[in-house]
């Protein structure tokens, strides 16, 4: 494939490779890549606009601050993919696999994550304004310095993500993963059995008092 013109409209790629290649500040516009599978693939400074790309491999590819707007994923294979550094603005994957995807350093607009898998991805000091997770699966995901306030997560699987609680701090989960972020707030909790079996606490000393938190 040849991707030298510094600007590419409305073209279809098909079911074909890309192997040891660096594209260096080319504009893809209405494009559509389908069944393509890469390998040692760079994109450096590249814009893509209202492109799609179906089914697609793009494990370990590198987009190098590259501007992602109006762009689609759909049913791709996204492992240890690079989008560090690179924009998205209106955004969506869909039915992902992102493991070990690397999404730290960007600045998100209006992004949707749907039935992703994002275990042990990275977003890292990522700004997730307007960003969505709906049916995620985010096992070991970290997401240091990359605030979660009003994000909503209650649909997720999450597993010991990696965040400190700053970074949840204001997130919206559901009841069933409360216990999945205690962790990431020093706290101990109690089993009611427990409490029920201790012996009375000392005179003068509330319950609470008697327990270390």
């Amino acid at each position: 494939m040849d991707f030298n013109e510094n600007k590419l409209i409305n073209q279809t790629y098909e079911n074909d490779w890309l192997i040891e290649e660096t594209y260096r500040q080319s504009d893809f516009h209405q494009c559509h890549f389908n069944n393509i599978t890469t390998q040692d693939i760079v994109f450096e400074n590249c814009y893509f606009y209202q492109t799609v790309f179906n089914q697609c491999d793009l494990s370990n590819i590198k987009f190098d601050n590259c501007m992602f707007r109006q762009v689609q994923f759909n049913n791709c294979k996204l492992l240890g993919s690079d989008f560090s550094e690179s924009n998205f603005d209106q955004v969506i994957f869909n039915n992902c696999l992102c493991h070990f995807a690397n999404f730290s350093f960007m600045r998100n607009k209006e992004t949707l994550f749907n039935q992703c898998d994002l275990s042990q991805a990275i977003f890292q000091d990522t700004t997730m304004n307007k960003t969505k997770y709906e049916e995620c699966r985010m096992i070991q995901t970290s997401f240091l310095h990359a605030p979660l306030k009003n994000i909503d997560l209650s649909t997720c699987l999450i597993e010991a993500i990696e965040a400190t609680p700053q970074d949840v701090s204001g997130a919206i989960i559901d009841e069933m993963q409360a216990s999945t972020f205690i962790h990431l707030l020093n706290i101990k909790i109690i089993t009611t059995d427990k409490i029920s079996g201790m012996n009375p606490p000392c005179k003068g000393m509330s319950l609470c008092e008697s327990f270390d938190y």
